[in-house]
C-alpha cells in the first residue's frame, strides 16, 4: 500500500500551514477547544477525499510540552502506516525559537533492514527538511529529539 491522501494532506499540508501562520493562536488556545477544532478540521480534510479515502480521527489529541523557555503544542495523530505519514506534530512559538516551527515524525522504511523506522522532519511554508533518523514512535521521545535539535 501506499501512504493515505487524508493523513499526509491534513499533517504535512493543511495543519502545517495553519500551523506555521496562527502558532501563537494554537499555543494560546484552550486544549479542549483546539482538538475539537483540529477534529473538525481532519474531518474537512477527509470530506474532501472520496468516501473510500476518508480516515477515523480517532487517536488525535493535543498536549502542551514544556520546551526551552517555553512550550509547544504536541499533536498525537491517528496511527500512522506508510511512508512518510506522521506518528505527531510538534508546533513551537516564538516563545521557543524565535519564530514559528513545525517538526513531524513520520514512518518510514530503513533502506538496509527493510524494517519500519521513522524519520524526524520540520517544515517551512514551502520545504521539507529531513533531519535524519528518528527516534522511536513515542511522544516523550520525539519531543527530546526536537529538544536536542534545538539545543
Amino acid at each position: 500500500m501506499s501512504t493515505r491522501q487524508h493523513h499526509y494532506r491534513f499533517a504535512h499540508v493543511v495543519f502545517r500551514s495553519i500551523a506555521l501562520r496562527n502558532a501563537a493562536a494554537l499555543l494560546a488556545a484552550p486544549l479542549d477547544e483546539l482538538t475539537a477544532r483540529t477534529t473538525n478540521l481532519w474531518i474537512g480534510v477527509g470530506s474532501r477525499l472520496p468516501e473510500e479515502q476518508r480516515l477515523s480521527a480517532e487517536g488525535l489529541a493535543m498536549n502542551h510540552v514544556p520546551l526551552g523557555a517555553g512550550s509547544g503544542l504536541l499533536v498525537r495523530l491517528p496511527p500512522a502506516l506508510f511512508p512518510p505519514e506522521a506518528h505527531f506534530a510538534l508546533v513551537l512559538g516564538p516563545d521557543v525559537v524565535g519564530e514559528p516551527r513545525y517538526f513531524v515524525l513520520e514512518e518510514s522504511v530503513d533502506v538496509v533492514t527493510r524494517k519500519r523506522a521513522t524519520v524526524l522532519g520540520a517544515w517551512d511554508e514551502e520545504t521539507h527538511l529531513n533531519l535524519g533518523p528518528g527516534p522511536a514512535a513515542d511522544p516523550d521521545a520525539f519531543v527530546s529529539a526536537v529538544a536536542a535539535r534545538l539545543a
